[in-house]
């Protein structure tokens, strides 16, 4: 059987493994990435995520993963309740380093091509499937007007929503605490912030 759709609430570990690894660093460290490089936590403030999440920021924790010309950024913003912390991931494209692989491509790998279609196994009847295993393979949601396209990927360990803006995207996860439609709508509100700073 094919990859499927269950392994994208995973996919910011996967962008790393593409990026490559790099330890923890703080945004005025020589990270290696061009001027004028975005840092996720610049996208967000304390008091947008305060008001989203009803607790304060306590602590942000900054990542950033350099490569050439595509990198990515993350910001984990912790509150005092561990499972309202929100998580922002942006993966992005450099124009003064080109490399083959462009976040845009990334994203339509991941989002539109064919080796993430599930196919059933042979003599399985989708019917069948256990209401597990149902929750886990669901196809990502279409969300409209945010960036040029975004989607929402639920799973029983970390739902997110991603946004594609250009030669970037973004990827951000509000924690396990309430609903998911209550998380996709704090998702959604969340990345109409970030979408003006970019």
């Amino acid at each position: 059987m094919r990859q499927t759709l269950r392994i994208l609430p995973y996919v910011a570990f996967v962008f790393a493994g593409v990026l490559g690894g790099a330890a923890t660093q703080s945004a005025k460290k020589d990270t290696g990435v061009s001027k004028g490089t975005v840092y996720a936590c610049a996208l967000l403030t304390p008091a947008e995520i305060e008001a989203i999440q009803g607790e304060r920021v306590e602590e942000t924790k900054s990542t950033v993963r350099p490569s050439g010309g595509l990198f990515a950024t993350q910001c984990l913003f912790r509150t005092p309740t561990l499972n309202k912390s929100v998580s922002l991931f942006l993966t992005a494209s450099d124009p003064l380093h080109p490399v083959p692989l462009t976040a845009r491509q990334l994203w339509q790998k991941q989002f539109h091509s064919s080796e993430v279609d599930e196919e059933p196994v042979a003599g399985e009847n989708k019917k069948k499937l256990d209401p597990e295993r149902k929750r886990e393979s669901r196809e990502p949601c279409p969300i409209r007007g945010l960036g040029e396209e975004a989607y929402w990927v639920a799973s029983p360990v970390a739902s997110a929503l991603y946004v594609l803006k250009g030669e970037m995207f973004l990827r951000i996860s509000v924690g396990s605490a309430g609903q998911e439609s209550e998380r996709m709508e704090k998702s959604k509100a969340l990345a109409r912030a970030v979408l003006k700073r970019l």
